[in-house]
């Protein structure tokens, strides 16, 4: 299973790691931007891992989920990661799909974006995310 779109603008200062698939459907509920807020602060400390040893390798650190890794230097760590990705989507209880589709929409509309960082921002001060925060990557 793959995961795909792209990071909405309040992950701005990190690497775009996803690429578009979804199109936009229906605006997510307050519970789907929570579960959505927890999934990117979760994924982030392994993206972080990810992109360093990518890049330690020689490669490209941007990870792509939707593009096929074979022979690329890091890959094996690109598809571990994204692995990991859709797990934590999937047990945050989104589907791939649905978290794709809030990227898509987040990307084009403000309010949304805006609803998504005021989540991650309350996120941030609970002790279970601070690692993911504290790298400064997340303006708040």
């Amino acid at each position: 299973m793959t995961v795909s779109g792209t990071t909405p603008d309040v992950l701005a200062s990190s690497s775009h790691w996803f690429t578009t698939i979804a199109h936009a459907q229906n605006p997510p509920s307050a519970s789907e931007i929570e579960k959505y807020a927890k999934s990117v602060l979760q994924m982030e400390p392994h993206r972080r891992t990810a992109e360093r040893e990518i890049r330690q390798a020689g490669g490209n650190p941007d990870i792509v989920c939707a593009d096929v890794f074979s022979g690329l230097p890091g890959s094996q760590v690109a598809a571990q990661y994204c692995d990991r990705a859709a797990r934590i989507i999937e047990a945050n209880g989104l589907s791939n799909r649905r978290f794709n589709q809030i990227t898509e929409i987040a990307s084009s509309n403000s309010e949304i974006q805006r609803r998504i960082q005021d989540k991650m921002a309350q996120l941030c001060r609970q002790p279970e995310f601070r690692n993911a925060c504290s790298s400064g990557w997340l303006n708040l």
